[in-house]
């Protein structure tokens, strides 16, 4: 397979990218502004984490390297006890979130985003979001540990992201006196973050964050032209079940990001739910993605290129291996469904503008 480019493209505005945008429908001034952080929309603020940090030094060659900026951020000031339905429908009441044991690396990237990260008491181990990473307290959560190990975590309140995975270890946490509560991981990322803002009492925190998303999100679709519309989009992770690969599809932030700029997601295509193992080599091939995007979480995992095409051989026969259309996101703005989807989804409307043709 040959990779003849090395190529690198941030949301900072140069004119080639505005040129571009103006090109495919509009939206550059807007995305202008946004890149340089100049949007407070729904009273949120920008967090400095995400200033753009540059393509990794071990960047593939031939590869695309596509990373946003101005992921939005607000202050919530819990207001607890709050007794209210979650993700699986279950009544839950929650009333100390100051030791939270997050189930997902995106719970815990709101909570931080809403100025609680001293309260993510403990996160899952192989996390990529700073959130998480930062937590005093790192487990790993499967059938072999089962959710005994999560209980001797000694937390206040267990938030998990998913309604298949979590709802019963949440119900043993409540059957042990410990608030939990889940939520619906196929909603939308922003009203993921409206979920967990109830959760914790403060839903107008939540709401100001969300509709930053929101407008971030807006703006990808505004910055998407019909070009960007017909490409096949393919996202792959190393982080299915038990670890194994995966192609994302519905309820993740790439399905998210893929929506709000139009393009088709071939995973979701598939059918396929979450990070999927679901899938077959020829079965990539035959959904002949213009496109492949992958995070740097998941690229460090594979030990870099070889390993990305030992783990998907068949990529580099599909209409994006042939024309080299391979773009590495930072896995907070590709993979966790959390606050820095709409900087994401900004980044890469972008990138697959400005994408040569095969």
């Amino acid at each position: 397979m040959h990779l003849p480019r090395r190529t690198l493209l941030s949301t900072v505005p140069a004119a080639g990218a505005l040129l571009a945008l103006s090109a495919c429908g509009g939206g550059s001034a807007d995305i202008a502004a946004e890149a340089a952080g100049a949007s407070d929309a729904g009273g949120a603020g920008t967090s400095g984490a995400g200033s753009p940090s540059g393509a990794p030094s071990d960047l593939p060659e031939g590869w695309t390297w596509v990373e946003g900026t101005d992921v939005p951020t607000t202050a919530a000031t819990p207001t607890l006890p709050v007794t209210l339905t979650d993700g699986t429908g279950t009544e839950v009441t929650v009333e100390d979130v100051s030791r939270t044991i997050v189930g997902g690396e995106d719970v815990a990237d709101m909570l931080a985003a809403m100025g609680l990260q001293d309260d993510v008491h403990a996160a899952p181990t192989g996390s990529v979001a700073a959130a998480a990473l930062a937590a005093p307290e790192q487990f790993e959560f499967s059938r072999s540990t089962g959710t005994e190990g999560l209980l001797a975590v000694d937390g206040t309140f267990f938030l998990g992201n998913n309604t298949k995975r979590h709802g019963d270890v949440a119900a043993q946490f409540r059957a042990a006196g410990i608030s939990a509560a889940v939520i619906d991981d196929q909603q939308s990322v922003a009203d993921k973050i409206r979920a967990v803002a109830a959760l914790i009492g403060d839903p107008d925190a939540g709401e100001k964050l969300a509709v930053a998303v929101e407008d971030q999100l807006a703006r990808a679709a505004a910055a998407s032209g019909d070009a960007v519309a017909a490409l096949r989009v393919l996202v792959v992770t190393s982080s299915g079940a038990g670890g194994a690969n995966a192609v994302v599809g519905t309820g993740t932030a790439a399905a998210d990001i893929i929506e709000a700029i139009g393009a088709v997601n071939c995973g979701v295509e598939a059918g396929l739910r979450g990070y999927s193992v679901e899938y077959s080599d020829e079965g990539l091939l035959d959904l002949a993605p213009d496109v492949v995007v992958t995070g740097t979480g998941d690229l460090e995992e594979w030990g870099g290129l070889e390993g990305f095409l030992t783990a998907f051989p068949t990529l580099a026969q599909t209409p994006a291996g042939q024309s080299s259309h391979f773009l590495l996101m930072p896995s907070e703005q590709i993979k966790v469904s959390g606050t820095a989807v709409g900087a994401g989804a900004l980044a890469l409307a972008t990138a697959l503008a400005e994408l040569p043709a095969a």
